[in-house]
């Protein structure tokens, strides 16, 4: 059976919390000329990302947006998928007739959220606007004038709106301005070059931390040291210490236990993940994609058989310093002590690690020519992304049980304590 490549994006809420994902179409095994028009292209991501690869792995809590043709909404046996996961975008390139319509409201009373995607009014298209929940609009393809008009429109008809292709701070925030309830694209996702900025002062700090963490001089005992004064981060890494990934048969007590088992390197990678939560200036669905890129750039490495793959998960890490400091990168790694080829292949995607870094960036913004690394085909790719993803999914999860021990506990403590 051909192989086919899904990539997702997120779609954010007013309060940068994740929403959904849009599932995307990133090619196949066949070749680039082969045919690959929009209703195979529908019925793809139907298939591989709801049934091969699992709604489990692509998220395990948010809905999924898929683009469906006029085709596939009248073809395509969408009856069978589950309408409360699933949320149908019915491309623009649809001719729209009273078919179409009776078929949209059908789904529609079957519990499927409608989407209308890069939506332009027109009257022809005007009968779309009763049976949708959802209206997507391109803030790229409308000029400011227009973008207003959409929004007072659509406003008026109780659809909640979508921003697509936001890519700079300042589109978000015209955007936020303009009322629209969810947001999509690039800036969330995707490094974006700032300049004239300055690092703030409790940036510099954070980032101060970043670079005594990477420092290669810094001995396991001064790694220990460092953590052992955040209570925070000390709790955090021995809750990552004791964490099934690992299945260590006995208890990790101690910061410097869990730093002998699991390396330097290991440590270093977490902590940078906690201190780059800290230092703001993004939206929080970034950190879980900065982590599915750090471990998709770590099992691509591993595929090869790369030495010191970690080094990997360090470059997918640190792709989004200069979205998070919104600073350019060159300015963000001035004060981290990297390893040269790490710092070239965040600067200039360049080596090994560089090239692991494009690969993944490819898959996350619908490249198809840039899915290679190594040897490796675009379903070992594939492979490694969504292994990423599922790991991601299980690492939130794993410590929902913990958390909610530790509710259960406190009122017993306090309760024993006004009976005394």
């Amino acid at each position: 059976m051909e192989r086919v490549f899904i990539g997702r994006q997120p779609i954010l809420d007013r309060h940068g919390k994740l929403y959904a994902y849009e599932l995307l179409h990133r090619g196949s095994d066949t070749p680039a000329s082969a045919d690959h028009d929009g209703d195979r292209m529908s019925s793809d991501v139907l298939l591989n990302a709801l049934l091969e690869v699992s709604g489990r792995k692509i998220n395990a809590s948010h809905p999924v947006f898929i683009n469906v043709t006029r085709n596939v909404l009248l073809h395509g046996g969408l009856d069978s998928l589950p309408s409360e996961r699933v949320g149908l975008e019915v491309l623009e390139t649809a001719s729209v007739d009273q078919r179409l319509l009776d078929r949209i409201g059908a789904l529609r009373a079957l519990g499927f959220t409608i989407a209308l995607d890069d939506f332009t009014y027109s009257p022809e298209r005007a009968g779309l606007l009763e049976h949708a929940d959802i209206v997507k609009l391109d803030v790229l393809a409308l000029d400011d004038a227009s973008l207003e008009r959409h929004v007072e429109l659509l406003k008026r008809r109780g659809v909640r709106l979508v921003a697509e292709k936001v890519e700079t701070p300042a589109m978000y925030a015209r955007a936020l301005g303009l009322g629209f309830d969810l947001f999509q694209g690039y800036f969330f996702a995707r490094p974006e070059v700032y300049s004239g900025r300055a690092i703030r002062p409790n940036q510099l700090v954070l980032m101060q931390l970043l670079a005594r963490i990477h420092d290669p001089e810094i001995s396991p005992e001064e790694l220990s040291a460092f953590i052992r004064g955040d209570v925070s981060m000390s709790l955090t890494v021995l809750r990552w210490a004791n964490s099934p990934f690992y299945g260590l048969l006995s208890t990790v007590e101690s910061v410097e236990r869990a730093v002998v088992i699991l390396g330097s390197y290991t440590i270093r990678n977490w902590v940078s993940l906690l201190v780059l939560a800290r230092v703001g200036g993004a939206v929080p669905e970034l950190h879980t994609t900065i982590l599915v890129r750090a471990r998709s750039c770590e099992l691509l490495a591993s595929a090869m058989e790369y030495r010191n793959p970690t080094s990997y998960f360090t470059v997918g890490l640190l792709s989004a310093l200069d979205v998070i400091l919104q600073v350019n990168m060159e300015q963000a790694l001035a004060s981290i002590s990297l390893a040269p080829d790490q710092k070239d292949a965040l600067l200039d995607r360049s080596g090994p690690l560089g090239a692991a870094l494009r690969c993944v960036l490819a898959l996350e913004q619908g490249d198809e020519r840039g899915l290679q690394f190594g040897t490796l085909t675009a379903a070992d790719v594939s492979r490694c992304y969504f292994s990423a993803v599922d790991w991601v999914n299980q690492l939130g999860n794993q410590t929902a049980p913990e958390r909610r021990r530790r509710l259960r506990n406190q009122p017993r403590i306090r309760r024993k304590a006004v009976r005394r």
